[in-house]
C-alpha cells in the first residue's frame, strides 16, 4: 500500500495520524495554490487552507484513485475553494467599493478573475465558453439560453457536460502542478 492509499484509507476511517499525514505530503502544495490565488486576499488565506483541509476531510470518499492522482484531486480541491473564496469576498469588495475606498483593488481583482477564467476557459470552443461564461458566471439558467437559440436543453446540457470533461483532461494534462511543488 502506497502513501496515498494509507492516507485515503486512513481518512475514510477518520483517523486523526491520516489526517497528519495528509498534511504532511500535500500541506504544501494547498499552501502554495491558496497563496497563488489568494495573494490579494493574504487575510483570507489561512481560513482558506482550513476549509480546504475539511472539504478534504470531509469529501474523502468520493476521491477515485482511476480517475486522478491524489496530488492532482487535492490541488482541484483547492484551487476551486480558492474561487470560491474570491467569490465571496469580491462581494465584498464590492459593497465596500461603492464608497470608493478601494478601488485599485477592486480593478485588479476583476482583470485577475477575468483572467482565470479565460485561461481556465481557453481550451474550449467559442460558443462552449460563452455558454460556461453565462451559465456558471453570470448564473443564467439553461433552458433561458435554450430558448433564445431555440435549441433543447438537453442539447445545453450535453454541451456543458462535454465541456466539463475537456476541462477536466486539460487539468489533468496542465504542469500546474508539476510548477507548484508540494514542496
Amino acid at each position: 500500500m502506497n502513501q496515498d492509499d494509507k492516507i485515503v484509507a486512513g481518512i475514510i476511517k477518520k483517523d486523526q495520524k491520516a489526517f497528519e499525514l495528509l498534511v504532511d505530503e500535500y500541506g504544501g502544495l494547498i499552501w502554495s495554490i491558496v497563496k497563488f490565488h489568494l495573494s490579494v486576499f493574504e487575510v483570507y488565506q489561512e481560513e482558506c487552507r482550513n476549509d480546504i483541509l475539511l472539504s478534504i476531510w470531509q469529501n474523502i470518499d468520493r476521491y477515485d484513485a482511476n480517475k486522478n492522482s491524489l496530488k492532482n484531486w487535492i490541488g482541484a480541491i483547492s484551487k476551486y475553494k480558492c474561487i470560491d473564496y474570491k467569490r465571496k469576498y469580491y462581494k465584498e469588495l464590492r459593497l465596500e467599493a461603492l464608497d470608493e475606498t478601494i478601488p485599485d483593488t477592486k480593478n485588479t481583482f476583476e482583470q485577475t478573475m477575468q483572467n482565470e477564467i479565460d485561461s481556465l476557459l481557453s481550451g474550449l470552443s467559442p460558443g462552449d465558453r460563452e455558454l460556461f461564461y453565462r451559465h456558471y458566471i453570470l448564473g443564467e439558467k439553461v433552458e433561458t439560453i435554450a430558448k433564445e437559440f431555440h435549441k433543447s436543453s438537453g442539447y445545453f446540457y450535453n454541451r456543458l457536460s462535454r465541456g466539463r470533461k475537456k476541462l477536466k483532461q486539460n487539468l489533468r494534462r496542465s504542469d500546474y502542478f508539476e510548477s507548484n511543488p508540494s514542496k
